[in-house]
């Protein structure tokens, strides 16, 4: 693998849980992206006067170490495979002082017009470029708690309603979020959806009694891995609804399911579904639960959520 990235963990990008917080990862990750573009021979992807960028089709993360302010980290990645107009692309983000992984980002690139988002052939120069950046994916990046090639469900505000979903956010994306081409940036998908799950009760009971009690709490969300599927890119002043289901849990963490859409139209901006465990902030370790609690969380699944 190449270097693509390196920098450290600001403190303003922790949250509540003391560490990096999910949305700077796919920041950093965004940078390396174009850097493994520029690589592999592309004119550069973000500017906005390009006339060909880079879309991120589809996202695996694992989460595998705990960064904390000052932490220094870096990028590196390569490409696993591609075709005509996509590629498989690996990334790593490691702790640069040992070199022990961070996180893992498993992506589908699409060489897409940016104005339209509609894929289109690479140019003959990036194939040859391609074949000097494969790299084999290593273990520690393979899906551990879900599943990448299920089917793309069929999301929508009806559905959400018939199957319970709760709504555990709801806003408009500002300019601040936007690209270069007036998209929504990646770091958004996950950054939506950090900035809400506090709100999920039915996942999280024991982060929720808490605020419930207005005692400070002592346990948080922590999110292990997550599989995220863009459908459509949104543009400044677009509205978005959260809608959350419980698919599965275990003694120690929860698959959770996430549907983000218009409330105007219905119209799916992306789903995800996370790999989820409440996180005993003192103890830096994930929560043993007790078992009234786990019949809770137990009781909430729904038959049939995908993402």
């Amino acid at each position: 693998m190449i270097e693509l990235w390196r920098g450290n963990v600001n403190a303003w990008e922790c949250d509540e849980l003391g560490h990096f917080n999910v949305r700077f990862y796919l920041a950093r990750l965004s940078e390396a992206v174009a850097n493994l573009a520029e690589a592999a021979g592309l004119n550069p992807i973000q500017r906005p006067d390009a006339s060909a960028t880079l879309i991120l089709r589809d996202i695996h993360v694992r989460f595998l170490a705990e960064a904390h302010p000052g932490a220094p980290l870096y990028i590196e990645g390569g490409l696993l495979d591609h075709d005509d107009c996509t590629a498989h692309a690996i990334f790593v983000m490691r702790h640069s002082g040992t070199g022990k992984p961070a996180a893992s980002f498993r992506v589908l690139l699409a060489h897409a017009s940016p104005q339209t988002t509609t894929d289109f052939p690479w140019p003959q120069r990036f194939h040859a470029r391609a074949e000097t950046l494969k790299v084999d994916l290593p273990d520690f990046a393979a899906p551990r708690g879900l599943t990448l090639d299920g089917a793309a469900t069929a999301p929508g505000l009806a559905r959400a309603d018939e199957m319970g979903l709760e709504t555990i956010g709801r806003g408009r994306f500002g300019q601040a979020e936007m690209d270069g081409f007036g998209s929504m940036r990646a770091e958004f998908l996950l950054g939506r959806v950090s900035d809400s799950v506090t709100n999920f009760a039915a996942a999280f009971p024991e982060e929720w009694d808490q605020h419930a009690g207005g005692s400070p709490g002592q346990v948080a969300s922590a999110l292990l891995e997550c599989h995220i599927r863009p459908r459509a890119w949104s543009r400044c002043g677009d509205g978005y609804v959260i809608r959350s289901g419980l698919k599965s849990v275990s003694p120690k963490v929860r698959n959770i399911v996430h549907w983000v859409m218009e409330p105007a139209t219905g119209r799916v901006w992306w789903t995800m579904e996370g790999v989820a465990a409440p996180m005993d902030l003192t103890a830096r370790k994930l929560l043993d639960v007790p078992a009234d609690v786990q019949a809770r969380v137990e009781a909430a699944c729904i038959d049939g959520l995908t993402a």
